[in-house]
């Protein structure tokens, strides 16, 4: 067999670049790797959309809050206001009701007590003499508001005088009383001396008469002169005259007597009239003292404040001896010692279309610092019917009540104190990631579509 050589194989013409070739060869990777991130994309887009929609989590308005008595904390004010003598209790004291709380300057009230009390007296007194002499009454008999406080010098002194005016004013009457009686027996003595001498010129009439009727009887007789009978008769005449003065004199002496005997009558009318009038004033300002009394009397007693309720001391403004309180002005708070704490807290107008009673709201005690912050639920118990609005700020909103449970009145039931901030979370339901990612848009979108 002959062998065949193999010729070598003629080399390959080497092509030229071509230039389009090169960037169709560019286009064609960039287009690839385009693909494939838009495909990346659109697979992180819509697996996270697909989570987004499928999880689901605890929805919550939130709010913020301050922890609250549940009860009424019980404001302490003084009507009056006064100076500051002595304080008896610190931020934070525990109080029993009636506890002494503050003391305040008493020489105000003092004075002005003593004033008044001093003026009831008085009336007191003044009334006993007038009821005495109205009645015509010869001692004083004075109540026992008064006789009480008899051991006093003031009120002794007071007594002494209305007792020497009443035995003065006996006395003086007393004696108006024996001058008429005396001047009335004079002229009962007077008219038993003008009653002798009626009955003796009657009887000198009497003869006078007979001596007449004799002289006339002469005279028949031409046994006298007729001058004489005119004599006689002149006598008889004369006579007459005196006793008709007497008579005249015991009806006078009469009449002195009984208006003697009436003006004794008349003293004590007087007495009991001047007594009446001067009564109904003394009983008028009697009342108006007596009501004067009761204020100062309060007002005294409040000098000395006191607690009304059992309690802890709160916001005490008080701190100088000495220094003033204005009327009406706050000077603590107490909060009562059993009420429970609750929650109020500030829901947006935009949200509280979620919010209502019986709701889960979680607490969160911010105060307790970042490493312990406590939380805990509790339950809304209702929410204000209108909007609140804050006057020093402007700020409109709801205010929620929110309970505290007792877990955390157990557990921190010491630390709690009124006016503490708390973050409120109150759970509104489940929702999705996606509707809280669409919700804004979709709002936005319906409120464009709806304007005008």
């Amino acid at each position: 067999m002959t062998d065949m050589k193999q010729l070598p194989t003629p080399a390959k013409p080497v092509a030229k670049t071509d230039p389009d070739h090169h960037r169709k060869s560019i286009s064609a990777g960039l287009r690839r790797h385009v693909t494939i991130g838009l495909l990346s994309v659109a697979v992180l887009v819509f697996g996270i959309g697909g989570l987004a929609a499928m999880i689901d989590f605890a929805g919550a308005v939130v709010g913020h809050g301050t922890l609250v008595v549940g009860g009424n904390v019980k404001k302490i004010q003084h009507q009056s206001g006064g100076t500051v003598a002595e304080i008896l209790v610190q931020e934070g004291d525990k109080v029993k009701a009636g506890d002494v709380l503050i003391r305040l300057d008493p020489t105000m009230a003092a004075a002005n007590r003593g004033i008044v009390t001093k003026g009831v007296f008085e009336a007191l007194a003044q009334k006993a003499r007038l009821e005495a002499e109205r009645s015509g009454g010869t001692e004083l008999d004075f109540p026992k508001a008064l006789t009480d406080h008899a051991d006093q010098p003031e009120v002794a002194e007071i007594i002494r005088i209305e007792t020497n005016a009443f035995d003065a004013g006996v006395a003086a009457r007393a004696g108006q009383k024996e001058q008429l009686r005396k001047k009335i027996n004079q002229l009962e003595q007077q008219l038993v001396g003008l009653h002798a001498q009626e009955d003796a010129v009657k009887r000198q009439i009497a003869l006078a008469k007979d001596e007449v009727e004799g002289l006339r009887t002469l005279r028949g007789q031409d046994l006298v002169s007729t001058q004489r009978i005119t004599e006689a008769e002149s006598r008889a005449a004369q006579l007459d005259g005196q006793l008709g003065q007497i008579i005249a004199s015991i009806a006078q002496t009469g009449a002195e007597i009984a208006g003697a005997e009436l003006q004794i009558i008349q003293v004590e009318q007087d007495v009991r009239s001047k007594a009446s009038e001067q009564l109904a004033d003394n009983t008028s300002r009697l009342n108006e003292l007596i009501e004067r009394k009761i204020a100062a009397d309060d007002q005294f007693e409040k000098q000395t404040i006191v607690a009304p309720i059992a309690g802890t001391v709160y916001q005490l403004a008080v701190h100088t001896i000495g220094g003033v309180i204005n009327p009406g002005e706050q000077i603590m708070l107490i909060v009562p010692e059993n009420d429970q704490l609750v929650v109020e807290a500030q829901i947006s107008p935009a949200q509280i279309d979620r919010v209502h009673a019986d709701q889960e709201a979680i607490l969160r005690f911010t105060s307790f610092g970042s490493r312990e912050t406590p939380e805990y639920q509790g339950n809304v118990v209702n929410v204000s019917p209108d909007l609140i609005t804050d006057q020093r700020t402007g700020v409109n909103y709801y205010k929620a009540r929110i309970t505290m449970p007792q877990e955390a009145l157990d557990d921190l039931g010491s630390r709690f104190v009124p006016g503490m901030p708390v973050e409120v979370f109150i759970v509104t339901g489940d929702r999705t990631v996606l509707s809280y990612l669409t919700k804004p848009l979709a709002d936005q979108i319906m409120h464009t579509f709806r304007e005008r």
